[in-house]
């Protein structure tokens, strides 16, 4: 009998059923260790699961099978495989990602099972010392339990200079028979604009801003129009943040204009309290530079080019005290719990500090439909928003810190606690490789999906302030001042010159990891890969790859593992299909009778129509399936010098993907 024998995954793998149980975890809250830290884009841990499983070899036992994931993220693989018993081995680049696997594999084992327990008891102790000492910050806290503060951008007109609202987004509850909006109503004898909450139920608000297109402006009073560059300038120089209604929580939400903004603002305390924590820190705010990058990074065209000029000046006082509080009681947690422990509490209770980020900046966004939060950094980029929210984090409200810490203490109690104690996850660039040859069972990952993703700007959002808390700790991970880029795996113009630069950074990276990946498999081990993309150039590079790393695609199977109504989704036309690429180098390939000789293009598109037929796969699946199929066999005709530049590259993919078309219609990749 041959070495090579065929895995579960080239053979069979029920797609329906996974499909099914991931997009379901997506709705589940609470139930799973991504509860605790905010990480991007990861994978159902069922998925993961099956995944890891299937690439095994069924005569081994899980506890014997070692497995790599060189693309660490969210930690989802480590944990899933770690369930299961196998020895899950990972890389990452992204500091922010090594503290979040770090914190999950390791440091949790420290703690052991009663990590939730002392999470939870350390945890309300923190977030009681939080409120105390915050409650200057929010003059009607206890008198009128106000949870929500709702701003809008406002400019001043260079002709006249008077207000000129920017809002866009004027609704505060669209649930039938609670319709509210605010509308800032223009009084033109006095040239200025009085707030109301208004009840409507023609679904329709009053709209008064000043907007006169996407990107341009007119005055109200004087008629001064401006177009999009000169919008944009105006906004930079002139632009505040205005305080219109606040919610009052009184067994349901009522909203209320807030006609005398003093009342609900404490500017000069947050400043007062900012620079305190920061001199007992012996740190500065963040002074991280945000890269100007229209489309991706928008609030840098409008004047907010660093981390802090993300935060109003409260959120920022509470998120900073917060880190104090976190840095001073380590000393405590270690006198009493012994400071692996101590180190782990800090670690876990850090993840506060992403709920913080990610939760109250003036990236959020109000969600009429349910009167909710909307995260701020759900990526791939940063929104500029006219319109923001900011909550009360200490009070009973949406996305409340005391809630936060209840899913996070549960979301730890489904971490795998494996008895060994060895550390498997290491920092490091996956394009070389410390591993021995052969060393691995498999290769199971969910690599950046080309540009779908800019991590490193998102994760300097929760690394810059998470380090003024842990830098005591863990020296070794927050030294620096921001996560590092440099190796960031995504194809990104700006940072490496051209679209064509980007191409080649990406595809030459993604084929060097596959390459150190088929070093360090065992001769009948497989690479397993989850990836996803819209464009021509998404899936060129990729398949490109392969073809440079000496890999055959062995097997194909789709995944609809995401959730249709994240805000992503609802705003864009996001991947919710993902493929899942099995891979072989090419010798072991050729043993079990998976490489062809020469297959002619239209064969192949022919066949991987007639398999998606035959399983009821989804036109979008269908195509996707031939045109990968049927562009690896046209890139392996392809020189190694052919196969790094991407027009030649795009052309090859092109005349597959009109081949495609031929048979459907509908089909089509972006451009990009």
């Amino acid at each position: 009998m041959s070495e090579f024998q065929k895995r579960p995954i080239e053979q069979h793998l029920d797609v329906a059923s996974i499909s099914e149980a991931g997009t379901s975890e997506r709705y589940q809250r609470a139930s799973s260790p991504h509860t605790v830290f905010t990480w991007w884009a990861r994978r159902p841990f069922s998925t993961a699961s099956d995944l890891i499983s299937a690439s095994l070899n069924p005569a081994q036992a899980a506890e014997e099978s070692k497995v790599l994931d060189p693309f660490v993220g969210g930690a989802t693989f480590p944990l899933a495989g770690t369930r299961l018993g196998v020895k899950m081995y990972g890389m990452e680049n992204n500091e922010l990602a090594y503290f979040t696997a770090k914190a999950l594999l390791d440091l949790s084992r420290s703690a052991g099972r009663q990590l939730r327990h002392l999470l939870m008891l350390e945890g309300r102790q923190v977030l009681d010392q939080l409120k105390s000492e915050t409650s200057e910050l929010y003059p009607s806290r206890d008198a009128d339990n106000i949870i929500c503060y709702f701003w809008s951008r406002s400019a001043t007109c260079t002709g006249c200079g008077n207000e000129m609202p920017l809002q866009k987004r004027p609704w505060l509850s669209k649930k039938a028979g609670k319709q509210r909006a605010i509308v800032q109503e223009p009084n033109f004898d006095t040239k200025s604009f009085v707030v109301h909450v208004v009840e409507s139920t023609s679904g329709v608000a009053t709209d008064h801003s000043a907007w006169s297109g996407r990107n341009s402006l007119r005055c109200l009073f004087c008629g001064q129009e401006y177009d999009r560059q000169q919008t944009a300038e105006l906004i930079r120089t002139t632009s505040t943040d205005k305080l219109t209604a606040v919610a009052k929580l009184d067994k349901r939400k009522h909203y209320l204009p807030a006609t005398k903004p003093a009342n609900y603002m404490a500017d000069a305390v947050a400043e007062r309290m900012i620079e305190e924590d920061c001199a007992t820190l012996g740190l500065q705010l963040p002074d991280v530079q945000i890269p100007a990058w229209s489309g991706i990074t928008n609030p840098t065209v409008y004047g907010h080019d660093t981390i802090t000029s993300l935060f109003t000046e409260r959120q920022l006082a509470v998120i900073v005290r917060l880190c104090r509080i976190l840095n001073e009681r380590q000393k405590v947690w270690g006198e009493k719990y012994g400071e692996p422990q101590a180190k782990a509490i800090a670690a876990f209770l850090s993840g506060l500090i992403d709920q913080l980020a990610d939760w109250n900046s003036r990236l959020c966004m109000w969600i009429s439909q349910n009167e909710q939060v909307g995260r701020g950094l759900s990526g791939p980029g940063m929104p500029m928003l006219w319109d923001f929210v900011e909550i009360d984090p200490l009070l009973r409200g949406p996305a409340n810190l005391y809630g936060k810490l209840e899913r996070i203490a549960a979301g730890v109690d489904q971490i795998p606690m494996p008895t060994d104690q060895e550390e498997r996850i290491t920092r490091g660039d996956s394009r070389s490789m410390a591993y021995p040859d052969a060393f691995f069972d498999a290769v199971v990952t969910d690599p950046p999906y080309y540009d779908n993703l800019y991590y490193s700007i998102l994760a300097d959002c929760i690394y810059s302030f998470k380090r003024m808390a842990l830098i005591g700790v863990l020296p070794e991970i927050f030294s620096e001042p921001r996560t590092d880029s440099t190796r960031e795996l995504t194809a990104a113009p700006r940072r490496q010159g051209s679209p064509g630069e980007a191409w080649t950074y990406f595809s030459t990276g993604m084929a060097q990891v596959l390459r150190e990946s088929r070093r360090v498999i065992k001769r009948d081990g497989v690479i397993t890969v989850c990836y996803a993309h819209s464009s021509i150039s998404g899936w060129s590079s990729l398949i490109a790859a392969y073809v440079r790393a000496g890999l055959k695609i062995t097997q194909l199977w789709p995944m609809t593992i995401e959730r249709t109504h994240r805000p992503r989704s609802m705003k864009s036309a996001a991947i919710n299909t993902s493929l899942v690429l099995v891979a072989r180098p090419h010798e072991a390939a050729s043993a079990i009778g998976l490489v062809q000789d020469a297959p002619k293009i239209d064969t192949l598109i022919k066949a991987a129509l007639e398999r998606a037929t035959a399983a009821d796969w989804p036109d979008d699946v269908a195509a996707t399936l031939a045109f990968v199929s049927a562009t690896e066999a046209r890139l392996s005709q392809f020189t190694e010098e052919m196969l790094s530049q991407q027009d030649a590259v795009n052309s090859a993919c092109r005349e597959v993907a009109d081949r495609i078309y031929e048979s459907i219609p509908e089909f089509s990749f972006s451009s990009r």
